[in-house]
């Protein structure tokens, strides 16, 4: 008799060992999924609250635009002003792609959100300032941006940002 008990206690306890295990496969599924989520998210509205500081005002979004085509369009204070929105949107590109890079954005995000980093980065007046700011960057977001070409930017037709 005691051999069944001992029997039916072990089967007992083994299911209710599979099944904590089961449950907890399940939590930590929802919760991957829950910060992959709230990654996405945070790199979104980080990008899209950029390109609202950008377009706030037609003499920011003039600044800006003329500081990546020519900088020498720009006084001293206007360069300053292009240099820290450079500064400022670069920050959330290279949290992008370390986040990117350590799996919590996909292909489809980055693959979007690349070309966009790219066509800013090889704008001829960005080029200029990353010269003078590179050092304040990660070194594998340096590597990974020098390493690219303008011809990596896929073709657009009359885009000016």
């Amino acid at each position: 008799m005691l051999d069944i008990i001992q029997i039916i206690s072990d089967t007992v306890g083994t299911i209710a060992v599979a099944l904590t295990v089961v449950y907890l496969a399940i939590q930590v599924r929802a919760s991957t999924r829950a910060t992959y989520s709230q990654t996405y998210q945070t790199a979104v509205a980080a990008l899209g609250d950029m390109a609202a500081i950008v377009g706030e005002s037609k003499e920011k979004s003039r600044l800006y635009a003329d500081g990546m085509a020519d900088p020498d369009r720009l006084d001293a204070d206007e360069y300053l002003q292009f240099a820290y929105l450079g500064i400022s949107l670069f920050r959330k590109y290279e949290n992008a792609y370390f986040q990117y890079r350590s799996g919590m954005i996909d292909d489809e995000f980055w693959d979007g959100h690349r070309d966009n980093l790219l066509w800013f980065f090889h704008r001829p007046g960005t080029q200029r300032w990353w010269q003078e700011r590179r050092l304040g960057f990660s070194k594998s977001f340096r590597e990974y941006l020098e390493a690219t070409l303008p011809s990596d930017v896929a073709r657009q037709d009359g885009r000016y940002v």
